[in-house]
């Protein structure tokens, strides 16, 4: 099976680290965000042609990165020790997403690994519950 994630780099250190742990994954997209036009269009199609979309966590809980995840249906792996997510009350994040703690998946290989035995079948599970988050509440 074909991993492909859908990776918006922007500096911070998980995310640093996350990038030379998956640099050389051949199967792994990574792109360094900037806020034109042009690459947040590029963000969109890698993501909706993505299977699992990478979130580390950043300044703040609530980025938009993981609200564009699952807009797009694209699996979000949270890579964080402890994160407060937005609407957390409403909202099960655990029903669609993957969460997996930093020094964990800065394990070389570690990652890429655990998301290559997800199968198409609990894929399109995770995809269906995305479906019925309510957006109303972003």
């Amino acid at each position: 099976m074909l991993v492909c994630f859908f990776v918006c780099l922007q500096g911070g250190k998980v995310r640093d680290l996350l990038f030379q742990v998956l640099e050389k994954e051949g199967d792994v997209t990574i792109k360094h965000g900037t806020q034109s036009r042009e690459n947040r269009r590029a963000a969109t199609k890698g993501m909706h042609t993505s299977k699992f979309c990478l979130n580390p966590a950043g300044d703040t809980p609530s980025a938009c990165r993981l609200f564009d995840s699952i807009v797009s249906l694209c699996v979000p792996v949270i890579v964080s020790d402890s994160i407060e997510l937005p609407f957390e009350d409403v909202i099960d994040y655990r029903k669609f997403s993957i969460f997996v703690e930093a020094n964990v998946a800065l394990k070389p290989g570690f990652l890429v690994k655990m998301l290559r035995k997800i199968g198409r079948k609990k894929i399109l599970e995770y995809q269906r519950e995305m479906k019925t988050v309510p957006f109303s509440l972003y």
